[in-house]
């Protein structure tokens, strides 16, 4: 029975980490060589990424020792091959230090495999923070994230308000041994949310002495500096091995108003300041002699200091207000992070490891001061009362507020506080003749968050008048005036969130050789799993009763549990004694049940594969299947809870153009939502073309039906005949699904949106295709040195969504800027103590359509679908080491070389000058060239 046991000689081996003086041979035709390295994992599995390996000692290796066998990520049958059907890629701890990037999250949505939005910890103030990596652009929810193999909890707020998903920036980079990415379905040996892909980070389970290290990096244009101070230490007892990782991490938070880029107008500078500043609009002129009320050059200096803007060339509007100048590019967090994992032995043939992590996180997101923009209406039959219903007076007159709130005397910045606590317990041994692995894994997160700067609806009708001979009231507030610190108190208000969420999870895998076939041993795993999920989001009272102004929320609780069994077979067809090479089979076959108020039911999800090698050079594998995932918890369980926006796009064709469409949205989860179902095949062929070269070619698709969506409010207008439901409802809350209310106000030619009821939907279709090569060469220098390089690049030929079986099928590529290629290529210089790493990142052109508006030769403004293309995006990052002893190493690096900016839209495209003048959930950035440095000392 071969056991999986820490072993200096075949792991390393296996996974093709070594340089040999002959060069560098791919993992999966590496079984003729063994290396010795230190700090060895007790479970290696596929082959790494990129980045650079240290040459290692090459050791004889005895022929009567046989080679340890390895659980690889996409099966939970240990083997001696590294490379399976399913294409598995190792990024390593060292490749993590050499890209540049100070956290996974950078390397990991830097990388190949991550397409379309991400969440990059700046994205909403629902996820401060937390990042995420979307595999195959299926969706950031749509890739499954473990731990060491298993499970932990989801984020405790929902994306965008909807999407469930996991923050890969839980673990802190030093206790991280490597990341293993499986690219393709992989439902069936996983279950739910293994369609795009698989992240297994898996920690440090060997480490001797202790390590300091600490790092600060400091972009060139100053703000956004980032400072990691590091304690591991790993020792032996009685017990077995204990590693313990302390982090401390500091990020300053980075503002628009940091960076020329985007403070600066957009592209051509056209971006003017907001006239949202201080406005009346007295629509009767009851109070005043005209029916705009502006501030005075002295008032808006007042008000708003630095902000305020003064443009004498605006026929009317001329204080205008720096709105983009606190908006955040990156979020500030201080966090303390502490990891433990332990492992010893318990008899001959039973061992057991336990692991720990905690952390503590405050996160700083910032927003552009808070704004209001109300109608408001008074009885002139008693002058001085007011209220928000028109319908509540017999004679009423209407006035319209704008104005920004920086009576408060505060930047309008979101903080969050979120806690984390993830445990699990393993045992492994024999039974009979077969391996048992139990594994309980227990995991919860908190988060709380504050956001400041709001204003309280019903006390604004007790305090405000819009009677100028009031401005010398002190019990009323004229808007033109600077609130008074009562007023401030009476008004002042923040809206709260208090969410979390959890996990609990058994699984037991039984697997070894089932019988001896004419080609080799028969081998299975059997699995079984129980968990249960829950989670709840919480907003408070004034938030959810809409008496925050222009303040909305979403808020939910639920939980399911799952019970699952799962068969495996790795199944040997040929042997390489007959002349026409090595032929395998593996077959994969489970069953998942989730118990809980929505319609999933149960689902079962199959997977077959063959790997094929016509020589020992040569490995071809083909690999199919289906996938499935249950619905976000939030997408079931979420309550009704209103938000507030606006829109140019203006379905009575009557409304004003230069006018936006202000409209109320009602959301609510779904408990009629079915699963995502899912298919995948991947095609691929490693050739290991000499002893230093060697190329990996796969085809691969994934197509998704039934996938949940949010319906699109921008989709919902376009579509009136399908969606107005005008002539049906009154009121938003009555819509049983999703659609719009028009409404026609008194005095108006035209009518506009009243609401808009939105929710979860199984959608029709989804489907990604495309194709992934790498090359990976080195070359020994002799005394100069040793040269590796590689490169990985990833086309994606189709991307395809259908939101509704009767609608056109949308493509990504070309009609919603979905970037076509992903390439990363590196080289690495090493000689003596030192190692010198380049890296290039680069995210190629993309397309798309947008309705644009334009003027004829009679200067007449009409709108027209226009399609425009982005520039690409590429990164350079340099990094240096130097190995002043054994206990000490310095590292320099510049991240962005050549301080390249995101690219930009076309010129007369509607998005070019609006903030941020770029995509932030694509990979592109505005930080710029960053310099850093690093210490790492071993006592």
């Amino acid at each position: 029975m071969n056991r999986i046991k820490p072993l200096a000689a075949s792991i390393p081996l296996l996974l093709g980490t070594s340089m040999a003086a002959t060069g560098l041979f791919h993992p999966a035709f590496a079984s003729s060589q063994t290396v010795l390295g230190d700090e060895v994992p007790t479970k290696q599995t596929a082959r790494q990424q990129s980045g650079p390996q240290q040459t290692q000692q090459v050791a004889a290796a005895s022929v009567d020792e046989p080679l340890e066998r390895i659980e690889v990520t996409g099966s939970r049958i240990r083997r001696l091959d590294i490379e399976g059907v399913a294409p598995v890629t190792v990024i390593t701890a060292e490749d993590i230090e050499f890209s540049g990037f100070s956290s996974i999250e950078d390397l990991l949505q830097a990388s190949i495999f991550n397409s379309g939005r991400t969440v990059q910890g700046n994205e909403s103030s629902w996820t401060q923070g937390a990042s995420t990596i979307n595999m195959r652009g299926m969706g950031e929810n749509r890739t499954l994230v473990l731990v060491n193999g298993q499970r932990i909890p989801q984020y405790p707020t929902a994306t965008g308000g909807t999407t469930n998903f996991v923050d890969i920036s839980t673990f802190p980079t030093s206790a991280i041994e490597r990341i293993e990415v499986l690219s393709g379905g992989a439902s069936a040996i996983y279950g739910s949310d293994a369609v795009g892909g698989v992240v297994n980070i898996i920690l440090k389970s060997r480490f001797e002495r202790n390590q300091f290290d600490v790092r600060h990096e400091s972009p060139q244009q100053g703000g956004g500096d980032k400072t990691r101070m590091t304690l591991t230490s790993g020792f032996n007892s009685s017990l077995g091995q204990t590693i313990v990782v302390l982090q401390h991490r500091n990020d300053e938070i980075l503002r628009s108003g940091d960076r020329n880029f985007t403070s600066q107008g957009g592209p051509d500078g056209t971006d003017g300041f907001s006239s949202t500043s201080a406005v009346i609009q007295d629509r009767s002129r009851f109070y005043h002699e005209n029916s705009n009320v502006v501030a005075t050059q002295e008032q808006c200096q007042d008000l708003f200091g630095s902000y305020g803007i003064w443009q004498d060339e605006q026929s009317t509007f001329k204080c205008r207000y720096d709105s983009t100048r606190d908006l955040h590019l990156q979020s500030g967090k201080k966090e303390w992070n502490l990891v433990v994992n332990h492992h010893g032995e318990l008899g001959q043939s039973w061992t057991y490891n336990a692991m720990v992590q905690a952390s503590d996180r405050e996160t700083l997101r910032g927003n552009g001061q808070k704004s209001i923009g109300e109608r408001i209406y008074m009885d002139q039959d008693n002058p001085g009362v007011y209220s928000y219903n028109r319908a509540d007076f017999l004679n009423p007159t209407e006035f319209r507020l704008f104005r920004r709130l920086d009576d408060y005397g505060q930047r309008r910045d979101y903080t969050g506080l979120q806690q984390t606590l993830n445990t699990a317990f393993g045992l492994s041994g024999t039974l009979n003749d077969f391996d048992l692995d139990l594994t309980w894994a227990y995991g919860k997160s908190s988060f709380e968050r504050i956001g400041r700067n709001q204003m309280l609806a019903d006390k604004l009708l007790d305090v405000v008048s819009f009677d100028p001979a009031d401005s010398a009231n002190p019990a009323k507030w004229y808007p033109m005036d600077k609130m008074t610190p009562e007023q401030v108190q009476t008004l002042y208000a923040e809206t709260l969130t208090d969410a979390g969420s959890g996990l609990n999870q058994f699984t037991a895998v039984l697997s070894g050789d089932l019988m001896d076939l004419p080609a080799g041993p028969l081998q299975f795993a059997w699995s079984a799993e129980w968990a249960k999920e829950w989670y709840f989001d919480h907003k408070d009272e004034n938030t959810l009763s809409g008496n925050l102004l222009g303040q909305g929320g979403t808020q939910g609780r639920g939980e399911r549990k799952r019970y699952a069994t799962a068969a495996e077979l790795a199944i040997p067809l040929l042997d390489d004694r007959g002349g026409i090479g090595k032929l395998d089979a593996s077959v994969a076959l489970r069953y998942d049940y989730y118990d809980d108020k929505s319609e999933i039911g149960g689902a079962v999800t199959p997977q077959a594969g063959f790997t094929y090698r016509p020589t020992e050079n040569i490995l071809v594998r083909l690999n199919g299947g289906k996938s499935f995932r249950a619905p976000d918890l939030h997408r079931v369980y979420a309550l009704p809870t209103r938000s507030f926006s606006s829109t140019t796009r203006h379905v009575d064709p009557n409304h004003p153009v230069d006018e936006d469409d202000r409209y109320e949205q009602i959301t609510s989860g779904s408990l009629g939502l079915s699963e995502e179902r899912g298919r995948f095949y991947n095609l691929g062929i490693i050739a290991q073309l000499t002893e230093n070269l060697s190329v990996d070619v796969d085809y691969w698709r994934i197509s998704l039906r039934g996938a949940v969506r949010t319906g699109s409010v921008s989709r919902m207008l376009n579509e009136p005949d399908v969606f107005d439901v005008s002539d049906r409802y009154s009121n938003c809350n009555d819509v049983p699904g999703v659609g719009f209310i028009m409404q026609q106000q008194p005095g108006n030619d035209y009518r506009d949106i009243l609401c808009v009821k939105n929710g979860a939907i199984n959608s029709a279709y989804e489907n990604s295709k495309g194709v992934d090569v790498k090359v990976r060469y080195s070359l020994s220098l002799g005394d100069l040195g040793d040269l590796r390089l590689g490169a990985d690049v990833s086309q994606s030929l189709s991307k395809e969504y259908q939101a509704f079986a009767d609608l056109d099928k949308v493509n990504a590529l070309k009609d919603w800027y979905f970037p076509k290629y992903r390439t990363s290529a590196y080289v690495q210089y090493s000689k003596d103590k030192w190692s010198s790493y380049v890296r290039w990142s680069y995210i190629g052109s993309t397309e798309g359509v947008n309705t644009w508006t334009l003027t004829d030769d009679e200067g007449n403004s009409y709108r027209e679908s226009v399609r425009s293309k982005v520039a690409p995006f590429s990164r350079v990052n340099w990094v240096t080491t130097y190995s002043v002893s054994r206990d000490l190493r310095l590292t320099l690096g510049i991240q962005n070389l050549f301080n390249a900016m995101p690219g930009t839209y076309a010129e007369g495209h509607p998005w070019r000058n609006s903030w941020p003048y770029y995509s932030m959930t694509s990979g592109h950035n505005a930080i710029g060239r960053t310099f850093y440095g690093e210490v790492r000392y071993r006592f």
